[in-house]
């Protein structure tokens, strides 16, 4: 994280943590869990903005304080800084300098900014063409709701931000959700993109996350440039984009398939929307269940894609998060033929790339199967990553190629 400039918000006040918290921060992380708090000034309140120093004294930063969450401080800068718009627009300013310079400033579809990768814990922006969806997840970025929105505002001139401020992330911070239509026309909840030549639209009210996932768009290219006359199961297939991908590449044919009948829907639409419909699938089930059934038919594909969702997102739930991956990985190899190529991902931030990697191989055996390695992936450019912090790491891609044993 840069240092800043500006005024010193020295007024604040001064919070000091342990030699392990210390360690942590200068380590490149962000998050200081309560543990290692050691002086924290009585009657500070959750979203109070504080000085973080070591506790002989070393300033160590600018942080968010919230004592009721697990974490119970988040870095925002390593300098004492001044909170307020002017730190709001700097770094708003910073995350869309960081995205041209990548190459993606006349993106229509992108995430405009990725909390602490972009130094904004808890704060989630994405464009979908001219509508903006809003994510506050921290009582620290809570604090300054109305600047981030008139920043926004100055800097994008959308004609509408549509807030999803949902999930377990509020309830940690001890926040109620707060979902709706927060500036501009309120008639408007959709909005069709374009990324790669391909066309879905966006429903930022009803959507899954923000109104649709962005981070796969890099994998996605990877699947499209793989499928070129391959039929293609596209599991879990939220609202369409694998599977659109590769018919985009030249797949003669996708079954889609995900639990959600809203999911489905939108899928089938969006297949219409780029001419595939009649190259299109979808059914409405469980997939696990719908895996067995058809190995069990013995129906086979050319490229299986499987992106779950986060199988867990607690930490007492990783051992069956694994066993998920393990699980889902050897059925969907149940369905290859030898050449046949699996397109798997996990973006369970609690599962590293070892652990997921040890589930494939037992997914593997499992299936009896010898897998070599086609291609990699991650997170495209409007989803940094930092080094020091594993958590912004979390989007896992690869694809294998299924030999004969």
């Amino acid at each position: 994280m840069p240092a800043e400039s500006g005024p010193h918000g020295s007024h604040m006040p001064l919070v000091r943590i342990s030699r392990r918290g210390e360690e942590r921060v200068n380590a490149g992380h962000v998050w200081i869990f309560g543990d290692d708090l050691r002086e924290t000034p009585s009657g500070l309140s959750p979203g109070d903005w504080v000085r973080v120093e070591s506790r002989s004294g070393l300033p160590l930063g600018t942080a968010m304080l919230n004592t009721h969450s697990r974490i119970a401080l988040r870095i925002v800068s390593r300098e004492v800084i001044e909170p307020g718009r002017a730190f709001i627009a700097r770094r708003l300013g910073e995350a869309r300098a960081r995205r041209a310079a990548a190459g993606w400033d006349d993106e229509n579809a992108m995430r405009l900014c990725f909390s602490e990768a972009d130094a904004m814990p808890g704060l989630i922006v994405d464009r979908f063409g001219d509508v903006l969806s809003l994510q506050i997840l921290t009582a620290g970025m809570e604090r300054y709701r109305q600047e981030i929105l008139e920043e926004l505002v100055s800097l994008y001139a959308p004609r509408l931000i549509y807030e999803r401020s949902e999930g377990g992330a509020r309830k940690h911070e001890g926040m109620p959700e707060r979902k709706g239509p927060v500036f501009g026309d309120a008639a408007i909840a959709t909005s069709v993109i374009e990324t790669d030549g391909v066309r879905f639209l966006v429903d930022v009210e009803k959507g899954p996350k923000t109104g649709f996932f962005l981070d796969q768009r890099s994998n996605r290219r990877i699947v499209r440039d793989l499928s070129a006359g391959k039929t293609v199961l596209d599991g879990f297939c939220s609202t369409g984009g694998f599977g659109i991908y590769a018919l985009a590449g030249g797949a003669s044919g996708v079954l889609a398939i995900d639990s959600s009948d809203y999911a489905i829907g939108a899928a089938r639409d969006n297949a219409a929307r780029n001419g595939f419909e009649d190259r299109w699938e979808g059914r409405s089930a469980n997939l696990f269940q719908e895996l067995r059934q058809l190995s069990a038919s013995g129906r086979t594909f050319d490229l299986v894609v499987l992106d779950p969702p986060a199988f867990t997102k607690a930490r007492e739930g990783r051992e069956g998060a694994v066993r998920g991956y393990r699980d889902v990985n050897r059925l969907g190899l149940s369905l290859l033929p030898p050449g046949g190529l699996l397109a798997t991902a996990s973006c369970t931030q609690l599962v590293d790339l070892s652990t997921w990697k040890e589930a494939l191989r037992f997914a593997a055996a499992d299936a009896r199967a010898d897998l070599e390695l086609v291609a990699v992936g991650g997170p495209p450019p409007d989803h940094p990553v930092l080094l020091g912090m594993p958590e912004t790491d979390y989007l896992k891609f690869a694809v294998w190629r299924k030999r004969r044993r």
